[in-house]
């Protein structure tokens, strides 16, 4: 997992140089005014933009996805999340539905922090996530990127 802002882009391009796609998407075409879409970027990496509400905290369950890494951008609001490895979770919740590259665990985060405007979250294959655990709806652009890009 990799948390910053969207303003220390270039200090991953050195390591990340698959990720520039995606950061030059968010530079280009994302506002508080982008509409609310999917957004075809090439064929590896698509991304969405919407607003959500909060999920109920009986709701709030963590997720992983086999295919794709996950950047979530804050577009306005934040987003408070929740994260644990995923080789530690053990109860499942949901069976992965590989249509939607989604599978749900009931776990404890071991971790839980806060995206504010303008700040990213990294969420690898490895990394169980859980967004949308705060109190306030949340504007947001998430960049789904072929996982096969890193060797996964």
């Amino acid at each position: 997992m990799i948390i910053d802002s969207i303003k220390n882009t270039q200090f991953y391009l050195k390591s990340f140089p698959w990720m520039e796609k995606a950061f030059n998407f968010i530079e280009k075409s994302v506002s508080k005014d982008a509409a609310e879409k999917k957004y075809e970027i090439d064929d590896n990496m698509y991304a969405v933009i919407e607003t959500s509400l909060p999920k109920k905290p009986e709701e709030q369950k963590l997720e992983a996805h086999k295919k794709y890494i996950d950047l979530q951008y804050i577009i306005q609001g934040q987003d408070v999340m929740g994260w644990q490895y995923l080789a530690d979770c053990k109860k499942l919740f949901l069976d992965y539905n590989e249509t939607k590259d989604i599978e749900f665990y009931a776990d404890d985060f071991k971790l839980k922090f806060m995206l504010r405007q303008g700040e990213f979250a990294v969420f690898f294959p490895k990394d169980a996530h859980a967004p949308l655990c705060g109190e306030a709806p949340v504007k947001k652009c998430i960049v789904k990127i072929n996982a096969e890009l890193i060797g996964l």
